[in-house]
């Protein structure tokens, strides 16, 4: 992996933790309409997807903070307006040309719904729920709603849900800093760059960065690939349906899989793919492809931003049926290493040029998506307050039409460090049992590979 790549790696971990100072002088330029501009590539895909699918909540996110302590609710709504007046992000729409050439309007104000209620827990939870399970219309809607419920004396629940239009996984550290400091009274500055700006950037460069890395993408996942093993003897005949079921899992090898990625000096999350590619050949197939996701935040001036930049890439991988769990960990590395040094190129794009894929249609190169979300995540601290927070199922499949999507969440480090997946599946194609053993599985996989038995 090249230095600068190395760079961008560590900037998206300690931005995904909440590390990452967003101090960073821009040097993209400005937009040439400051009420217009083309979309962003992971825009683009989310809004193409909605569009093919006006009533999808698949992007829809739900996140439900709970504030224990001298916390008001008129001052969280009002610390919400501030940040919604910084960001442009939020009050944008998207558009499309009678051509077709998709847009997106900066508007100058937009409303975001915000109720305030009192009410129980259970209340508060059916009441988001509810909103959850209801489409954004990209269009006009504002891609945010909250809601904030007075549920005890010292007690108040903040439900915040967002279209994935705007969010990635470094997007909920770099808003918790925001609340705090808007809640606080402290000055927010306007940013000298937007993401708009960004969007515009980016989408001039798709020629650039084809020239550059599509070459890498055409050969790598080269046919035939590997089959899919999730699928075998599964039929898709009348397509995939976004109905999916979720279930939270806590890995009993988390302490394993720490000290496993520690003696072979890569991170916890290669070693969990190499572990998850074990388990996904099943002693049946030497190679197996799964997605991730990767954040393309890398350019000057947009760690601090809040927006989408995330994309997908493609990780071919060696299942270690005839290779050490050592070798098979070397190998995952370095493939994961090359696949981010040309993380830029869009998956949307990417997937159309190799199979043909509409953005609308189920992913065809791979059928499982594993994101890693490193400690730091732990939410907004505002004063004489303790926080909690967990996120909402909104009874679809997490990434719009992937059959099984792992999002790993670890909680705290060292010896203290575990894992948490939270598995959504589609229900057209698994029982919860299936899922069930599966990280049943993935558990005694890793317990393998720590002892050297595999």
């Amino acid at each position: 992996m090249k230095v600068a790549d190395r760079h961008a790696l560590l900037k998206q971990r300690l931005a995904s933790a909440g590390l990452e100072s967003a101090a960073t002088a821009p040097t993209l330029p400005r937009r040439r309409e400051p009420g217009r501009a083309g979309l962003s590539f992971a825009q683009s895909h989310a809004w193409r997807y909605q569009l093919a699918h006006p009533k999808s909540v698949s992007n829809n996110l739900g996140l439900m903070l709970t504030f224990t302590g001298a916390v008001k609710e008129e001052e969280l709504a009002k610390a919400f307006a501030r940040i919604v007046a910084r960001h442009e992000i939020f009050r944008t729409t998207y558009h499309q040309d009678a051509d077709g050439t998709a847009y997106q309007t900066i508007h100058p104000s937009l409303d975001f719904p915000c109720r305030i209620a009192t009410g129980t827990l259970e209340e508060a939870k059916a009441e988001a729920e509810a909103d959850l399970a209801r489409p954004f219309d990209l269009s006009k809607d504002c891609p945010l709603r909250l809601h904030i419920v007075r549920i005890a004396a010292d007690q108040v629940v903040l439900t915040m849900i967002f279209q994935h239009i705007l969010w990635d996984g470094a997007t909920f550290p770099l808003l918790s800093r925001e609340l705090e400091a808007a809640y606080g009274g402290q000055p927010l500055t306007e940013p000298a760059l937007q993401y708009a700006d960004f969007a515009e950037w980016e989408q001039s460069r798709l020629a650039e960065i084809e020239s550059r890395e599509l070459a890498y993408w055409k050969n790598r996942l080269a046919a035939p690939l590997p089959q899919r093993t999730l699928l075998a003897g599964r039929s898709l005949d009348r397509g995939l349906t976004e109905k999916a079921g979720r279930l939270d899992h806590r890995l009993a090898s988390s302490q394993a899989l720490m000290a496993l990625a520690a003696r072979h000096r890569v991170t916890p999350f290669i070693a969990f793919m190499a572990c998850w590619a074990r388990v996904l050949g099943a002693e049946q197939q030497d190679e197996v492809t799964i997605g991730t996701t990767v954040l393309t935040r890398d350019a000057p001036g947009t760690d601090g931003l809040i927006g989408n930049f995330a994309n997908h890439i493609v990780l071919r991988l060696p299942s270690g049926r005839e290779s050490s769990s050592g070798q098979a960990i070397a190998a995952t590395s370095a493939e994961f290493d090359n696949g981010f040094s040309h993380r830029h190129l869009p998956y949307e794009r990417l997937a159309d040029l190799l199979t043909g894929q509409d953005p609308a249609e189920a992913t065809k190169l791979f059928d499982s998506l594993v994101v890693f979300i490193p400690s730091g995540t732990e939410g907004p601290s505002l004063p004489g307050c303790s926080t909690r927070w967990q996120r909402l199922h909104n009874g679809a499949t997490q990434f719009p039409l992937v059959p099984l999507g792992l999002e790993i969440f670890v909680r705290g480090r060292g010896e203290n460090a575990t894992l948490d997946v939270e598995a959504t599946y589609a229900h057209d194609l698994f029982r919860q049992e299936e899922v069930t053993g599966l990280l049943a599985r993935l558990d005694a996989t890793i317990h393998d590979a720590f002892r050297e038995v595999w």
